[in-house]
C-alpha cells in the first residue's frame, strides 16, 4: 500500500507536465506515425505484385519476400513510439523522485534522443524488449488501441482457423512477458544513467532476483485497478447516472440536457483518464525501482552529469529565462503538432471527423440470413419476420445440391443448424427437404424446413421483396451461376435484387451473364484500392474496417458500399455519419428504430464520434 501511495505522490508531483506530454506526443505520433504505417503497407501490397489485400490475395502477399521486409520496418516503428513514451515517462518519474519540476517539451526531447540510442547495435535488444513488457505497461493502450490501428481481417480468419498452433504461440509470448520482468528495470538504468542496454539487463535482474514476486503481484493489482476505473469510466457510470435521472426528473427536456452534460463531463474525464493510465503503470515501476535500487548508483550518475554539463560550457538560465523558454518552446511545438495531426485528420485513411453532424437516415437495413435474431437463418420463417419488421433488403444465401436445387443454406456443412454431419452438395434435395432447420433455435421452430431459392423468389414477388443473393459455390457444383440467373430471369428479380460473394470470379462470371444485375463483392477488410473492379457494383465490408475515405472513393466511382454484420447501436450510429448505403444486421427491427431515432441524441453522438476518431 505505502508503494502505491509513493507512485501517486511521484505522479502528481509533475502531474501537468506529464498530461502534456502524452498529449502532445499523441498528437505528433498520430499526425506521423499512422500515415506512415500505412504507406509502409500499401508499399508492401505494390511490391507483393498485387492491387488490393483481401482475403483472396492473402495468400500471395504472405509468399512475397518484400512482405517481411515491410513488416519488420512496422514493428520497428512501433518499437520506436514506445521507447520514446517510455522514456520520456521515466525521466518524468526521476525528476518527481528528486522533486525537481520539468516540462513536458524536456520530456519529449529526452525521450526521442534517449530512443535513438538504440541504433547502436548494443542496445538493439531494446526494441524486442519494449514489445515483450506492452501487456503489462500498456493495457488500457491495448484493450482500445495503439493511436486509432485496427487489427486487420485476415489476421482474425487465421487466429480462428488455427486457433491451436495460435494458443501455443500465445502461451509462448506470455512465458517471454513473464519472463521479460526480470528486466522490468532496465530502461531506467538504460535511460537514467545512459548504461548500454546489455549492462542495464544485468542490473535490473540482479536487484529483482529476490522480490519477483511481489513486483509482479503490484503490478498486476496497478494493472486491475487501472483497467477496472477505465471500464467504468467508459460509460458504466454516466449509463448509471442517466437511468438514475429518468427516474426522478419528470421533464423529458430537461432530462435530456442532463444527460448530454453528463456524457460529456465523463467523455472529457475518460479521455483524460486513458491518457495517464500508461504514466500511472510507469509511475509504480518507477517507485519499485527506487525503493530496491536505492541511491547506490545516484552519486555517480550526477558525477557523469556535472562532467557533461562542464563541457557545455554554457551559460546558466535564471529560473525566469528557463521557464520563459520552456513556455515559448512547449507552445510552439503544441501548434506544430496541432497542425500535423490536423494535416493527417484530412489525408489519413483512417476515419474522419465529419463536420456534418446530421446522421444519414437513408441508409438501409438489411437482414441478415432473414431476421436471424428472432427466427432460425435462412428460413421463411426468417424472412417472413424480416419483411414484417420492416428490412429494406433480405439476405439469404444459397447453395446447391447433390441434384442440383437451390437452398437457402449459409454453411457448406449441415451440422451446426440441423445436427446433420454432411455437406450440402452431398445430399440430394429430397434428404436435404426432411431436415429440421428450427429446433437449433427453439423448440417454437422444431420442423421448419430448408427453403429453395425458387420459394423465396415467389414469396419475394409476392410482396414485393428485395433480396441480397449470396452466391456460394463449390466445387461439386454444376452450371451454379447459370442456373441462378436463369431463376432470377423466370421470376423477373433481375432489378429486384443484388447478387453478392466473397468470390470476385463468380462475380465476374454473373456479370458477362447479365450485365444489367448488380453485383455486390463481399470483402473481410481491404488494403488497397478496389473501387475501380470492373465486376463489382458496390462492396459489401467487414463494418469495423470501413473508413470515410474508403466510403467517398468507393461512392465517387457511383458504387455502393454494405457494412455486415452490425447489431448495437454505437457502430450502427458510427456508420451513419459514414454514410454506407447499407447495415446488415440480425436484428432489423431495431436497427431501423436506431436509425429513425438517431437525430435525438445527434450532440452527444457526435462528440462521442470526436473523441473516438481522435
Amino acid at each position: 500500500m505505502r508503494t502505491f501511495k509513493e507512485s501517486l505522490k511521484m505522479f502528481k508531483y509533475n502531474f501537468s507536465s506529464i498530461l502534456l506530454f502524452e498529449i502532445m506526443f499523441k498528437l505528433i505520433s498520430a499526425a506521423v506515425l499512422i500515415p506512415f504505417l500505412y504507406t509502409i503497407l500499401n508499399l508492401s501490397v505494390e511490391m507483393a505484385g498485387i492491387g488490393y489485400l483481401t482475403t483472396e490475395t492473402m495468400g500471395i502477399y504472405f509468399k512475397a519476400p518484400s512482405t517481411y521486409a515491410f513488416l519488420f520496418v512496422i514493428v520497428l516503428a512501433l518499437a520506436a513510439y514506445l521507447l520514446i513514451n517510455v522514456s520520456g515517462l521515466i525521466y518524468a518519474m526521476e525528476a518527481s523522485h528528486r522533486e525537481e519540476k520539468i516540462s513536458a517539451l524536456v520530456l519529449l526531447i529526452k525521450g526521442i534522443f534517449n530512443a535513438l540510442r538504440v541504433v547502436n547495435p548494443k542496445n538493439m535488444g531494446a526494441t524486442i524488449y519494449v514489445l515483450l513488457v506492452l501487456p503489462f505497461t500498456y493495457t488500457v493502450m491495448i484493450s482500445g488501441s495503439l493511436v486509432g490501428m485496427k487489427l486487420p481481417e485476415f489476421f482474425v480468419s487465421f487466429f480462428e482457423q488455427n486457433r491451436m498452433l495460435i494458443s501455443i504461440v500465445v502461451f509462448v509470448y506470455i512465458l517471454f512477458c513473464v519472463f521479460s520482468l526480470l528486466r522490468i528495470f532496465s530502461f531506467n538504468y538504460y535511460t537514467l544513467y545512459k548504461m548500454d542496454y546489455r549492462e542495464a539487463k544485468r542490473l535490473s535482474r540482479k536487484i529483482i532476483k529476490h522480490n519477483f514476486i511481489k513486483v509482479f503481484v503490484g503490478l498486476a493489482i496497478c494493472n486491475l485497478i487501472i483497467n477496472g476505473i477505465h471500464v467504468l469510466l467508459q460509460g458504466t457510470l454516466a449509463t448509471a447516472i442517466g437511468k438514475i435521472m429518468a427516474l426522478i426528473v419528470p421533464y423529458k427536456a430537461f432530462r435530456f440536457g442532463f444527460e448530454i452534460t453528463v456524457q460529456i463531463v465523463f467523455l472529457i474525464i475518460y479521455s483524460i483518464f486513458s491518457i495517464i493510465s500508461t504514466p500511472l503503470v510507469y509511475a509504480y515501476i518507477c517507485r519499485r525501482f527506487y525503493e530496491l535500487e536505492g541511491d547506490d548508483s545516484y552519486d555517480e550518475y550526477l558525477q557523469v552529469k556535472e562532467k557533461r554539463n562542464k563541457k557545455r560550457k554554457r551559460r546558466e538560465l535564471t529560473p525566469e529565462e528557463k521557464k520563459k523558454k520552456d513556455r515559448l518552446s512547449f507552445w510552439t511545438v503544441f501548434v506544430v503538432a496541432l497542425l500535423l495531426n490536423g494535416t493527417y485528420i484530412y489525408l489519413a485513411s483512417s476515419n474522419k471527423v465529419n463536420l456534418n453532424i446530421i446522421y444519414s437516415t437513408r441508409a438501409d437495413v438489411t437482414a441478415h440470413r432473414g431476421d436471424s435474431m428472432n427466427a432460425p437463418e435462412n428460413t421463411m420463417a426468417a424472412i417472413e419476420k424480416a419483411a414484417e419488421n420492416q428490412a429494406d433488403i433480405i439476405e439469404i444465401d444459397v447453395r446447391q445440391t447433390a441434384d442440383g436445387v437451390y437452398v437457402l443454406f449459409h454453411d457448406e456443412d449441415l451440422y451446426r443448424t440441423t445436427g446433420v454431419k454432411r455437406d450440402v452438395g452431398e445430399c440430394n434435395y429430397d434428404f436435404i427437404s426432411n431436415l429440421d432447420a428450427g429446433s437449433y433455435f427453439s423448440e417454437e421452430y422444431a420442423g421448419e424446413p430448408i427453403p429453395t431459392l425458387e420459394e423465396a423468389l415467389i414469396y419475394g414477388e409476392e410482396n414485393n421483396i428485395f433480396y441480397n443473393i449470396e452466391l456460394k459455390p463449390e466445387d461439386t457444383d454444376t452450371n451454379y451461376v447459370q442456373g441462378i440467373m436463369d431463376m432470377l430471369e423466370e421470376y423477373d428479380y433481375i432489378d429486384n435484387c443484388v447478387v453478392s460473394s466473397m468470390s470476385y470470379e463468380t462475380l465476374k462470371e454473373v456479370k458477362i451473364l447479365n450485365e444489367d444485375i448488380e453485383t455486390i463483392y463481399i470483402i473481410s477488410m481491404v488494403i488497397g484500392r478496389i473501387e475501380g473492379l470492373e465486376y463489382a457494383d458496390g462492396f459489401s465490408i467487414k463494418h469495423r474496417f470501413i473508413t470515410a475515405d474508403m466510403v467517398e472513393r468507393i461512392h465517387k466511382k457511383g458504387k455502393k458500399i454494405f457494412a455486415w454484420t452490425v447489431n448495437d447501436e454505437e457502430n450502427i450510429k458510427k456508420l451513419l455519419l459514414l454514410d454506407v448505403d447499407s447495415i446488415i444486421t440480425d436484428n432489423p427491427y431495431e436497427t431501423k428504430e436506431i436509425i429513425y431515432n438517431a437525430n435525438q441524441t445527434m450532440l452527444a453522438d457526435w462528440i462521442n464520434r470526436l473523441l473516438y476518431e481522435y
